[in-house]
């Protein structure tokens, strides 16, 4: 398999393939982080194929600092980031929900599941950026801690504990739903 950074000197050197093979390998991944952070399926179609357009347009002011995939991923989420701002001063946040498994086991849990998800949704797209974002890197992209410090470019030690942070406003946010009522036998 062809590094990316081999992928990535190819196609500064004219080879318009070595960009489509990047892509290929990248786009389900940004679409998923972009998702992590918009909340929004379509949205985060539109930030991935932005993210994409504007790497290929900047290939030639890659550093090389860090790997391609660091790379390609804050450009991303500097996106995603800005989709946001664009959404807060139009005062929408989108909070479409994930897509169920097919099978639940019944009608309640169909409907249980929505509703937790509406309101994580709901929670996610109101917890600032500087936690959200390794939060979703972290859960749901399954980056280690150095993984995300490396991409965003911050300490370890404030990776840890934003994403600790996340996790309890998270929490608090979800509290009345993380309590339900247990039956009594």
């Amino acid at each position: 398999m062809v590094s990316d950074e081999k992928l990535l000197s190819q196609f500064l050197g004219g080879e318009e393939e070595a960009f489509e093979a990047l892509v290929l390998r990248y786009e389900a991944r940004l679409r998923r982080l972009a998702y992590g952070l918009v909340r929004d399926w379509g949205l985060a179609e539109d930030v991935a194929q932005d993210a994409f357009i504007r790497a290929y347009l900047k290939a030639s002011t890659f550093r090389g600092g860090a790997s391609v995939k660091a790379w390609l991923y804050r450009i991303a989420i500097n996106r995603a980031h800005d989709e946001l701002r664009r959404i807060r001063r139009k005062r929408e946040i989108p909070l479409e929900s994930a897509v169920l498994p097919e099978r639940a086991e019944s009608s309640e849990a169909v409907v249980a599941g929505r509703e937790l998800q509406r309101h994580l949704a709901g929670a996610l797209a109101e917890m600032r950026p500087e936690y959200r974002t390794p939060l979703v890197l972290r859960e749901m992209e399954g980056m280690t801690y150095r993984e995300i410090a490396e991409l965003l470019e911050w300490p370890l030690g404030t990776v840890q504990i934003r994403v600790h942070r996340a996790r309890l406003e998270l929490r608090s946010r979800l509290g009345p739903l993380n309590e339900s009522p247990r039956k009594k036998e």
